[in-house]
């Protein structure tokens, strides 16, 4: 640590150098040291100064109150701070602010030490200020620490009711206030709502410097207000862009929809049109063929000629030709349908029975029922149709077209069938143990004429989601390689007229 300065010289020096005027006063109020700033500033020199007071140089109505400021400050030990007028030597005032305060020195004496800053700068800045905020277009003030409006430009007036009114200003205050209690003392920006520029509200950042010590003005704080209703108005405008942007991309979206829509039905129709032309020209030389096959076995049965397999195999092509035929016409049919309330886990047991005697001996098939003879509205005839149809996947995922079985681990072929309610649906389901579905499949198992069998038509899917959805419903498909696969047939508990117009 560096020893403290002693040297009186070397100290007297560094005070005369100084660009702050300093003065010091003993207890009769005499000049006993003066800086050179001081003695340039008040117009005298050094000598003439010293052993001497105010009243020595300043006219009686000026030394009166530097003396009575003095006095206090001795007696009191408070700081002064005011703003006084000095006389240089051609007799000219200029404005100065003087700070003093009571010191001790040394030798026990009491003395006064003062400094004096020319204000004629400061007042010079502040005016040029003043008139840079007369253009800008922001709202500036001048606050004290009474709340009252020292200075407020064109702006600031305008926010408060468009003139200088003491009353609107104090009004701006105090609202300003309410909405931030810290305004104005504490350094702070905040957005708010002001009444002005012709009533119409706007909305502004508010910005406060906080409390900022001026001498002898005491504090003030300095407040911008920033108009950003434009601000808002552009952010308004792009959130309604950006609205109607979604609202145009959704449009496009349903419209892109509604043409694959238009585009299907057009498919859909010529399908039609090609189903009832192929249901018409291979059925009855089809219905030719079984007739003759059948006759055919009648005639050589028990003659022993070993013609039992190929029989059989054109029996199994009769039988393959007649269910493509039958899908074709259920994807295409778009007939109304006969919808009647019945008590549909009855009718699945039903119809379960029926076909679980055609299904493979080796695949095993459990039927839970889960609706308590709640009567559900459907048509009978499409219903069993598309539960034939996700039996028919469900058998051919497990065994393919012959015997092989494609269960996982080795376990037994098994369907199980079941009814459950929810949400005011009811669901029917087909779930089996086989492998699963991969994915490329599975994204594209519901495209009309899709298939991965070579002797598929890739309706059968298609034909039970139309099934589903002309009843009001769905098809949910869910499953896991390994794990096997479910189809879920969803159908509401609806009255008749609202399923035919969701048909």
């Amino acid at each position: 640590m560096s020893k403290r300065l002693s040297d009186p010289n070397v100290l007297l020096s560094i005070l005369d150098n100084l660009p702050t005027s300093i003065f010091v006063k003993d207890e009769d109020l005499k000049f006993v040291y003066s800086n050179k700033l001081h003695c340039n500033m008040i117009g005298k020199d050094e000598g003439t100064l010293l052993g001497k007071c105010d009243l020595d140089f300043y006219p009686a109505e000026d030394a009166t109150g530097f003396v009575a400021r003095d006095t206090a400050v001795l007696d009191f030990d408070e700081e002064s701070i005011s703003e006084e007028f000095a006389r240089n030597e051609q007799g000219l005032q200029m404005p100065v602010l003087t700070r003093k305060a009571r010191l001790v020195g040394p030798d026990g004496k009491v003395y006064l030490i003062g400094t004096n800053s020319d204000l004629t700068d400061i007042r010079h800045r502040e005016n040029q200020a003043r008139a840079l905020s007369e253009t800008v277009p922001v709202g500036v003030a001048q606050i004290d620490e009474h709340l009252d409006v020292i200075f407020a430009n064109p702006l600031f007036n305008a926010y408060c009711g468009g003139n200088c009114s003491e009353q609107d200003q104090a009004r701006m205050i105090a609202k300003l206030r309410e909405q931030n209690p810290g305004f104005p003392g504490t350094a702070c920006k905040f957005e708010a709502v002001v009444q002005g520029l012709g009533n119409q509200p706007r909305n502004v950042i508010v910005i406060s410097s906080g409390w900022l010590d001026l001498g002898a003005r005491s504090r003030s704080a300095t407040i911008s207000l920033v108009d950003i209703s434009q601000m808002t108005e552009l952010q308004r405008i792009n959130n309604d862009v950006v609205r109607l942007n979604q609202e145009l991309a959704a449009n496009v979206r349903k419209l892109a929809e509604a043409q694959d829509e238009l585009v299907k039905k057009g498919r859909m129709e010529q399908l039609g049109q090609l189903t009832a032309t192929v249901a018409h020209e291979l059925r009855n030389p089809l219905g030719a063929v079984r007739t003759s096959a059948f006759l055919l076995e009648r005639k050589l049965r028990d003659k022993g000629m070993g013609v039992e397999a190929q029989l059989e195999r054109i029996n199994k092509g009769i039988l393959r030709c007649d269910n493509i035929i039958t899908q074709l016409l259920d994807f295409s049919r778009s007939k109304q349908l006969q919808c009647s309330p019945a008590d549909l886990d009855a009718w699945l047991t039903t119809l379960i029975e029926e076909e679980a005697r055609k299904l493979p001996a080796q695949i095993n098939v459990e039927l839970v029922l889960g609706l308590d003879q709640r009567h559900v509205p459907f048509d009978g005839g499409r219903l069993q149709r598309a539960v034939i149809n996700m039996i028919s996947n469900a058998v051919e995922a497990l065994i393919g077209n012959g015997e092989q079985i494609f269960t996982t681990d080795g376990e037994t072929p098994k369907l199980l069938i079941s009814t459950f309610f929810k949400n005011e649906h009811v669901s029917l389901r087909v779930k089996d143990n086989g492998p699963g579905i991969p994915e490329d499949v599975l994204v594209r198992i519901r495209e009309p004429l899709f298939t991965t069998k070579s002797f598929g038509t890739g309706l059968g899917i298609p034909a039970i989601e139309q099934i589903a959805v002309q009843h009001g419903g769905r098809l949910d498909i869910e499953t896991e390689l390994g794990g096997g696969t479910s189809f879920t047939v969803w159908l509401p508990i609806s009255p008749k007229a609202e399923i035919e117009k969701a048909a």
